[in-house]
């Protein structure tokens, strides 16, 4: 993270050692971005913004060290919109040891976690504001929806978002929980401690001068970037909200439809892993295989002398959707030292009705014919360069 600081400016040892606890340990996607000292002449970082997530999106707070005094607790300064949040007055000296007052006041220079626990405390009273906010809200649908749904959702979040034009929004953070994703994960030979596969709901609902614009709120489905591997939830087609609808009527069928998606993503992963055995076949062992997500994988391929690497690219659709391939010269380069890469393939002959051995002989005869037009295209490459 020191190369953010920019000029000759470098992160402290301490600062240095609780940024890299908080990004070991943090249980929370935290990002810390834009380390910076506090003016020119400083030769060390005493500051820096920090993404932290909340309602399936992030708010950013900077955190301000004194560069005079380096081992007093730092400064946590909250976004322009959030005057009136303030945590220290909300919170009780007598309460927890780990309440952001007992952190403040026990604040040890040497100990790495106490940046992560200050943060997690902060967010933690940062979200019981924006419920009280959203609580005072007056507007009958939403607080039916705070006194059903949230009485239910532990890890229920909800904040008032105020837009540029005056307008508010309240937003609901809504974990799926009951989407059974182990088979994913099963499916996928996926270690528990290695990728987070999560599902949400981001629910919006727009509000005017205390009531509220329209019944319809925007839905949208927010997953863990690994998930997005094997679930295409982008394009997915979510029951319809219809008129008097409330979320504890709408989830239900929500997770109905993503237990069906995800039995489909689970047979996609089992096709695409017997596709990409099936390309042995004809390549050989490859050089490179996603054995995990089954969406990559590179093969070498020879025509005569000419020798060349086939990159496979399978879509999470496979096999309603074809993998795009793309050839790469071992022997050509540009001018800049790079391989010569050919335009990506996929207009070639398919039918997702094909076994996956007819579906790599097909490739196969596709990729023997048009790696003479890209040995060509290779050698007019390398004549223009000339």
């Amino acid at each position: 993270m020191a190369g953010d600081a920019g000029g000759d400016a470098v992160l402290p040892p301490f600062l240095a050692s609780q940024l890299q606890y908080l990004s070991l340990h943090s249980p929370l996607p935290l990002r810390v971005e834009n380390c910076r000292k506090g003016y020119q002449g400083q030769g060390f970082v005493d500051r820096f913004s920090i993404l932290v997530p909340c309602c399936l999106d992030h708010i950013k707070w900077n955190v301000v060290y004194n560069s005079q005094h380096p081992w007093w607790p730092p400064d946590v300064i909250f976004g322009i919109d959030d005057g009136h949040f303030q945590p220290l007055a909300a919170n009780d000296d007598q309460g927890s040891s780990h309440s952001a007052w007992a952190i403040l006041r026990d604040w040890n220079i040497k100990d790495p976690a106490r940046l992560l626990r200050l943060i997690l405390n902060l967010r933690a009273l940062y979200l019981q504001h924006q419920r009280k906010r959203v609580e005072e809200v007056d507007d009958p649908q939403l607080r039916f929806e705070i006194s059903t749904i949230g009485a239910m959702e532990v890890d229920l979040e909800m904040c008032l978002i105020a837009e540029p034009d005056d307008a508010k929004e309240v937003h609901f953070a809504i974990p799926l929980k009951d989407v059974d994703l182990s088979q994913l994960r099963s499916e996928a030979q996926i270690a528990a401690s290695m990728y987070q596969l999560t599902i949400s709901l981001q629910v919006k609902f727009p509000v005017q001068r205390g009531k509220p614009q329209s019944s319809v709120p925007q839905l949208k489905l927010i997953t863990s970037t690994e998930l997005k591997e094997v679930l295409d939830t982008d394009d997915m087609k979510l029951p319809v909200w219809a008129i008097h609808m409330c979320l504890m009527e709408y989830i239900p069928m929500l997770q109905e439809t993503l237990r069906s998606q995800v039995q489909d993503a689970c047979t996609s992963i089992n096709l695409r892993r017997a596709f990409m055995e099936s390309l042995s076949l004809y390549f050989g062992r490859p050089i490179e295989a996603d054995t995990i997500f089954c969406r990559k994988i590179t093969v070498v391929a020879s025509n005569g002398v000419f020798t060349f690497l086939v990159h496979f690219s399978v879509p999470i659709q496979f096999p309603k959707q074809q993998p795009t391939l793309t050839l790469q010269s071992s022997q050509h380069f540009d001018s800049r030292g790079r391989p010569i890469l050919s335009r990506p393939y996929s207009d070639y002959p398919w039918s997702p009705r094909w076994d996956q051995t007819q579906m790599s002989q097909r490739i196969f005869d596709f990729v023997t014919d048009e790696c003479i037009t890209f040995k060509k295209y290779c050698s007019e490459v390398l004549l223009h360069h000339t």
